[in-house]
């Protein structure tokens, strides 16, 4: 009670678990990316039937040069920014970090647009045997600098607690490239080199914006001592990310040397799918979870490792069930969206949904390196993997074709979580819940395959017992093996979040 000493205060609501918090940002970012996976699957039909199997194998060995020449040039700048973000003990340092990374960012791709476009026509000759297509490469090189600045006002917005924003612009961007890409492909029947010009337009006017009104914000400020810890702590991670890439595209190259340009684009319609499981939810639960792991690790209750190894675990459920809802209608979106020259893809689908699954396990992993300031086993942890990985893409896919991709592309990846693993438990104290990761994973595979297999003869049979097995995977693994009250707090931070 208020006394004349004491003046009432208003009650204040409870601070937010960090998990539910995490689970709140989450699902705007995943529910955003969703929307722009959608706008982007109405295209597919489109490329399917008007650019054909092999110029869309063509497009995927164009999207494979513009990650690594991206990753290149970028990654040591705009993955730490967060992480310099962070740590600055102030307004004006802060400012400095977001200031520095972006001219920084611009200046390297201005240089790297000028060298790439002078050797298009080479780069044309080798990949496609015809120097003709070398605008293609021109247009990819003028538009990385672009895609990756953008990426630095990402990072602020996600690491101020705007998610919204974040889902704003980032469905701008996506309308935006639905709709040059139906003016420039259906409208001026462009093809291939209407999907990249759409590319460089959209990436240009959101990054323009972004920039703009960020820098507006900051000043132009250039630290270079910012400059030098940035790289100091990024240098690591650009061997790691050109393997990435490699370990997720490169298989298009290497089935591009030994099978037709037309089974290239097979694996690509496939791998389109598969991917999903990154591209639409692992990249925003990633947004979400690398703006906050820092705060939840160090987290002033004291209870940082209890929260950082149950994100780990629900991370594994999560992956686990979107896995299985790509395995179980594999058959039916190769049916529904592409002519019968794409059959072959139903098993890509799944194999690919797998491997991105494990991906993502990998990727919490690995972010456990950069929690633990210490990222340079990622400097050969995962060159050495993608070295491993083109080996045995090269023996079964010269050997297999495209079986041999759809077998190595799993295999790799869960090497590469275990991989990632080790290292990390070398760097951060944290005792896993393998036991419950593990049941989540076994749950989601085995309703995952019955979903596949599933035939009755019926379309409309068959969607609705694949859509009950499906929805059954998250039931089973909530009703035994979640159960945990702060668990329970961020399902109803979640369905909070969805109602609004």
């Amino acid at each position: 009670m208020a006394t004349a000493d004491t003046p009432y205060r208003a009650p204040t609501a409870p601070a937010p678990s960090p998990l539910a918090r995490l689970a709140s940002h989450g699902a705007v970012y995943t529910l955003a990316s969703l929307v722009a996976r959608a706008l982007s699957i109405v295209m597919v039909p489109i490329y399917t039937h008007l650019l054909g199997p092999a110029d869309l194998g063509a497009l995927e060995l164009v999207d494979t040069l513009d990650l690594v020449v991206i990753a290149t040039f970028s990654t040591a700048l705009t993955d730490p920014v967060l992480r310099h973000f962070h740590d600055a003990p102030d307004k004006a340092s802060r400012d400095a970090v977001v200031s520095t990374a972006i001219l920084s960012v611009i200046g390297a791709g201005t240089l790297v647009a000028i060298a790439g476009s002078l050797a298009s026509p080479a780069l044309a000759g080798a990949v496609f045997h015809d120097r003709g297509r070398a605008s293609l490469f021109v247009l990819t090189f003028l538009s990385v600098t672009f895609q990756a600045v953008v990426e630095v006002p990402f990072a602020v917005l996600r690491n101020t607690g705007s998610p919204w924003r974040v889902a704003a612009w980032s469905l701008a961007r996506a309308v935006a490239g639905l709709a040059l890409n139906v003016g420039f492909i259906v409208g001026m029947r462009l093809g291939v080199l209407g999907v990249v010009l759409s590319n460089l337009v959209a990436s240009a006017a959101v990054a323009l914006a972004m920039t703009g009104l960020t820098l507006r914000r900051t000043g132009l400020r250039f630290d270079v001592g910012a400059l030098r810890r940035m790289m100091r702590f990024g240098w690591p991670m650009i061997p790691g990310a050109i393997a990435m890439i490699a370990l997720g595209h490169s298989r298009a190259y290497v089935l591009n040397a030994w099978v037709p340009l037309a089974q290239v684009g097979v694996w690509a319609f496939g791998y389109r799918f598969g991917a999903m499981i990154s591209q639409a939810l692992g990249h925003p639960l990633r947004s979400a979870w690398t703006a906050q792991m820092y705060a939840i690790w160090d987290a002033p209750d004291g209870n940082g490792p209890a929260h950082y190894r149950r994100a780990g675990t629900w991370i594994v459920a999560l992956f686990a069930w979107a896995a299985a809802a790509l395995s179980a209608f594999a058959p039916e979106i190769v049916a529904l969206l592409a002519p019968a020259t794409f059959r072959g893809a139903v098993v890509v689908i799944p194999a690919v949904a797998w491997a991105y699954a494990l991906r993502e396990v990998a990727e919490y992993f690995r972010n456990g390196l950069l929690v633990g300031r210490d990222a340079r086993a990622i400097a050969w942890v995962e060159p050495a993997l993608a070295l491993v990985d083109l080996a045995l893409g090269v023996a079964l896919v010269s050997r297999y074709g495209l079986t041999g991709a759809v077998v190595a592309t799993p295999l790799v990846f869960a090497v590469y979580a275990l991989a990632m693993h080790r290292a990390a438990r070398a760097v951060l104290p944290v005792r896993y819940e393998y036991g419950r990761m593990a049941a989540c994973a076994l749950i989601a595979l085995a309703l995952g395959a019955a979903g596949f297999f599933l035939r009755t003869g019926s379309t409309l049979v068959d969607v609705m017992a694949k859509g009950s097995l499906v929805a059954l995977v998250p039931v089973a693994m909530v009703g035994l093996v979640l159960r945990d009250p702060e668990e329970r707090a961020m399902l109803a931070a979640l369905r909070s979040r969805l109602r609004v």
